[in-house]
């Protein structure tokens, strides 16, 4: 027992003292924002149309209230804004009747809001906008010779040590790893994962099984979907990582030569990998990242515990922007052989402003300027998700005073 407890106290050192290096190097090393503001605008500017389902915008209203009343905080900031937690919530909800009531989702929120853009240095239109979706593949319960590529559920020897835990000073991050001997080690990088998963089975529970490798990777890039067992179909959700960097395949094969910028999109990268899976299988090994799924009953779920809305929920950098916040963005929706259901406008051409909701976040998602839209379930909203990488302007939405 006495062991036991010095390996643990020793483990709790090692942790402390990493993450007291990590917060250490937070603050002497941060990166100045110089020059983004917000500003304010008049809701003229903002080409709020009707590009979105008024259902699927009550839905998001819900998620984001429910998501704003668990939290703890009395109070918000964005940026120089500070937003009591309370008129936020009883803005959303005031929108949401108003919108239940069938009145424009312009007028409600010229009433309810003020209109602050995002921006950098003075120029507008600085926001990425990206898509992710909900995929679906067909899986089997046990192995065969068509379905051979395993989906793995939590590691049995993987740990994660979040280092709030040992300090409230202490960032809010988790640390991925292993234990060995009295030591806490980075997990195993993806190459090591498959090559012990053959050696060592019994460490690496699997869910499912896929057919093809691509398919594997589509579902831990997306970090959720629908696989069909048989007649059935459940939901498939992220459950952990090995806390290791990801490196963007598509950026791989740009900086090769491989695909062209204007190729560059999850169907052409598909296609290229399909017909060159030994190469495939040479250039995934530089991502480092690999991650681990669990089932759900429902399905997707964002970080922040709501199944997300499609059109509405997005992800941003959840160390800048409050869970549940309203943002408006304008862009052009690119044009796409298939178009998800949610979309009521015409992509292509025309600016369109979309009201959107952070539900959600994701590795790559940092600073102010990222953002990724949910586009939705299946291969409609894979298309749209496979061509959306547009510019955009942002706005966020700041309540006034209720009457």
């Amino acid at each position: 027992m006495n062991s036991f407890k010095k390996f643990s106290r020793s483990i709790g050192l090692i942790v402390l003292s990493v993450g007291l290096l990590t917060l250490f190097f937070a603050c002497t090393h941060v990166k100045e924002k110089g020059g983004v503001v917000l500003r304010r605008v008049s809701l003229e500017e903002v080409p709020v149309g009707s590009c979105q389902e008024v259902s699927e915008i009550i839905k998001a209203l819900d998620n984001s209230i429910s998501i704003l009343e668990k939290s703890r905080v009395n109070s918000l900031s964005v940026f120089d804004k500070k937003i009591d937690k309370q008129l936020l919530v009883k803005s959303l909800f005031s929108l949401k009747e108003r919108l239940s009531q069938g009145e424009s989702l312009k007028f409600a929120i010229k009433d309810l809001f003020f209109i602050y853009e995002l921006v950098e240095d003075g120029k507008r239109g600085n926001l990425l906008v990206t898509g992710y979706y909900q995929p679906k593949f067909e899986g089997a319960e046990n192995r065969d010779e068509t379905f051979n590529v395993p989906v793995l559920s939590v590691p049995l020897d993987l740990v994660g040590a979040r280092l709030r835990d040992f300090g409230k000073g202490l960032p809010n991050i988790t640390l991925w790893g292993r234990v060995e001997g009295q030591r806490f080690l980075p997990y195993y990088e993806r190459k090591e994962i498959e090559r012990r998963l053959k050696q060592r089975p019994e460490q690496y529970p699997v869910l499912c099984w896929l057919k093809s490798p691509v398919d594997l990777l589509e579902l831990q890039i997306q970090g959720s979907g629908i696989i069909q067992l048989g007649n059935e179909e459940r939901f498939i959700h992220y459950a952990a990582s090995n806390g290791l960097p990801y490196t963007s395949l598509g950026k791989i094969l740009l900086k090769k030569g491989i695909l062209s910028l204007e190729d560059l999109d999850w169907q052409s990268i598909k296609r290229w990998a399909e017909i060159h899976p030994e190469r495939f299988d040479q250039l995934l090994s530089k991502n480092k990242r690999y991650v681990f799924f669990k089932w759900e009953r429902e399905g997707p779920i964002g970080c922040f515990g709501k199944v997300l809305v499609p059109g509405v929920s997005a992800a941003f950098d959840r160390k800048i922007f409050p869970a549940g916040f309203p943002f408006m963005v304008t862009l052009v929706i690119p044009e796409t052989r298939q178009m998800p259901e949610w979309m009521t406008c015409k992509p292509g051409g025309e600016q369109v402003g979309l009201f959107v909701a952070n539900h959600d976040t994701g590795s790559a998602i940092k600073g102010p300027f990222r953002m990724d839209l949910y586009t939705g379930t299946g291969a409609k909203a894979g298309f749209l998700a496979g061509h959306l990488k547009n510019r955009a302007r942002m706005f966020v939405l700041i309540p006034k005073a209720l009457p």
